[in-house]
């Protein structure tokens, strides 16, 4: 039974074997006027060789040049048979050539013998390559390859003699190759055998290729050196450490991200991740000062993808900040100035419509700054707990002490500024109002003038409402000006300190 079998695997795959009867497509005009679409094989002497399927077997016919009106290939181009001067492919004399070649001796023991690949002849150039890059694989691998052919066994006439020969002169391994036609339109199949005498084990791969790109896909992603090592069973896949995650959103447009991440992409998208225990994902959308938001957690499978459908809902996300020792001052900036002014004191929560990466500091007397750079999540509260260092080098504490001097002055400036606000403010008011007190006595003092009011009885009154408004508004003008006066000052004087 071994026997058996190894008769079939040798006489598929070494070139001992039959050639494999595949031609060129080509359309034959005969003299008579009919055409036949058929594989042209080749041509010696006077007879022409072509191929085609009769009884779904492919089967070899000849044809006298002399029958034949022309040939063209399956561009319409015909094809000058002048000027193939040898039979392409058909070798009527392979056998006695054997029996007739001088015997060499050669050593093939823990060599890995390699028979040339079986092709068809358009396909000849890409054969050789084939065979020049397994030979050079298999030397960098440690092995010791042999290119041989079935010359190199004169005594062999039949593929389990040769079979017997290899594993009696010590071979390694036995390597043969096809190379074919595809199933489908201009691709090819390329097929590698292998036994293993050591393990007494055969393996067979097969790879397809396009037949216009045939050498750059055998070397591109490493396909070939695969293959190879696919037929030594010594070929480990590479698993893909990647999961990919589908996202879309009701509303779409919302930025996604990973908790506590920057933003991956606007929905709907997908993107790939390493990550294999659990992603816990945001996502949100920010219009008319109003937060939309809504997160999902799934635990990806690498090679797979998830997809994930969220309606986003109205949230208000917060933002904790905890320092030890607390009291110290939040500043919404990366760094501060003598005229930075905090937006809270610790401990402080507030609300924020920008979900995303943000940036706090944080300033204490005695401390250190600290800049906290974080991400603030788009759903619930985002705590952020920390501890403040001391400062301990004396440069550093004089150099907070003038600071503070500096803020403590800019403070008082601030005041006084504010301050001024208030008698500027009286200021003007009074003098409005000395105005139309002053307007009031003027008016009286013309109508005591005139000569119809001199013997009045209301004479006198008129007269002690014009001394009334006379005073009143000399008082407002000089109390309204001492308060301008005095805004003034307190205005000039905050402005300096400040500076």
């Amino acid at each position: 039974m071994k026997k058996l079998f190894l008769f079939i695997f040798l006489y598929i795959s070494i070139l001992f074997g039959e050639p494999l009867e595949r031609g060129i497509p080509v359309t034959v005009l005969l003299q008579s006027g009919s055409t036949q679409k058929a594989d042209f094989i080749g041509i010696s002497k006077d007879t022409i060789f072509l191929g085609g399927y009769i009884n779904e077997k492919f089967t070899t016919v000849k044809i006298l040049s002399s029958r034949i009106a022309s040939i063209t290939d399956s561009t319409g181009n015909i094809i000058d048979l002048t000027k193939i001067d040898s039979l392409l492919h058909i070798q009527t004399d392979t056998i006695s050539s054997r029996d007739t070649a001088s015997k060499r001796s050669i050593n093939i023991s823990q060599k890995a013998l390699f028979f040339a690949i079986e092709r068809r002849p358009i396909d000849s150039a890409l054969a050789a390559r084939i065979g020049d890059l397994a030979m050079q694989t298999a030397r960098e691998h440690g092995e010791q390859p042999l290119s041989i052919s079935t010359k190199d066994f004169p005594e062999c006439t039949e593929s389990s003699c040769i079979f017997d020969a290899a594993k009696k002169g010590n071979a390694a391994s036995l390597w043969t190759g096809e190379l074919k036609p595809g199933k489908h339109q201009d691709s090819l199949d390329l097929f590698i055998h292998r036994y293993a005498f050591d393990k007494s084990e055969n393996t067979t791969e097969r790879l397809s290729l396009s037949a216009k790109n045939a050498t750059s896909e055998l070397l591109s992603d490493d396909k070939f050196l695969h293959l190879l090592e696919k037929a030594e069973k010594r070929y480990t896949p590479i698993v893909e450490k990647k999961s990919y995650i589908f996202v879309e959103t009701d509303p779409e447009g919302a930025s996604l991200a990973k908790k506590g991440g920057n933003v991956i992409c606007r929905t709907p998208c997908s993107f790939a991740t390493e990550d294999s225990i659990r992603v816990e994902l945001e996502a949100y959308w920010n219009v008319d000062n109003t937060l939309w938001a809504s997160k999902a957690v799934i635990r990806p499978i690498f090679g797979d993808t998830a997809k994930i459908s969220l309606r986003l809902k109205r949230v208000q996300p917060e933002i904790a900040i905890y320092t030890e020792p607390s009291g110290a001052d939040i500043f919404n900036s990366k760094e501060i100035d003598k005229n930075s002014r905090a937006v809270g004191r610790t401990p402080k929560v507030f609300s924020t419509l920008e979900p995303g990466p943000a940036d706090l500091l944080l300033w204490k007397p005695g401390y250190k700054d600290t800049l906290i750079s974080f991400n603030v999540n788009a759903i619930g509260k985002t705590e952020l707990d920390i501890k403040l260092t001391p400062i301990s080098n004396a440069e550093d504490q004089k150099a907070q002490e003038k600071f503070i001097a500096i803020r403590k002055r800019v403070t008082w400036g601030h005041i006084l500024i504010g301050t001024a606000l208030a008698p500027a403010v009286a200021g003007g008011i009074l003098l409005y109002l000395s105005d139309k007190d002053y307007s009031k006595a003027k008016d009286l003092k013309d109508e005591l003038e005139m000569p119809s009011s001199a013997n009045g009885e209301n004479y006198q009154k008129l007269i002690d409402k014009n001394h009334h408004y006379s005073n009143r508004g000399t008082g407002e003008f000089y109390t309204g000006a001492g308060a301008l006066l005095l805004a003034g000052g307190l205005l000039i004087t905050g402005i300096v300190i400040s500076f």
